[in-house]
């Protein structure tokens, strides 16, 4: 959601840290996976990179992690908020997933099938500062 959104891009930036945010068009004939990319590629982050991933990008990780990998840029950690599907293939997860649980109606048992970390926060500057933790790796 949106307030979410500018929460945690201030308190990010409270604690140091750099964002980069992707705004994806409503429709395009490029896929998706390919303007995400593209976008991180003409950003140039320093690695190791954080992903923040909401429920409609989750599908998009294993492609994006691919091309991070081709371009040498090291993932340190995915961070999924409120996740309803399962993006694992064969090129992904390639480093730790972490599921931000914001409602309990997005509620899954994917934290637990996959043996990935569930976390809460009881404020948006806890999650800001286990993103920045994460990066510096």
């Amino acid at each position: 959601d949106l307030a979410f959104h500018f929460a945690l891009t201030s308190a990010l930036q409270a604690v140091g840290g750099q964002i980069f945010t992707i705004d994806l068009p409503p429709v395009s004939p490029a896929p998706m996976s390919v303007l995400i990319c593209a976008r991180i590629h003409a950003l140039g982050p320093a690695p190791p990179l954080v992903v923040v991933a909401p429920a409609s990008s989750v599908q998009y990780l294993p492609a994006l992690a691919l091309a991070q990998r081709t371009a040498h840029r090291r993932i340190a950690a995915y961070y999924l908020i409120d996740p309803l599907t399962d993006p694992t293939g064969p090129e992904w997860p390639d480093a730790p997933v972490y599921v931000i649980r914001q409602t309990s109606a997005a509620a899954t048992k994917l934290p637990e099938l996959r043996g990935w970390q569930e976390i809460h926060f009881n404020a948006i500057a806890e999650l800001a500062a286990a993103l920045v933790a994460s990066a510096r790796i």
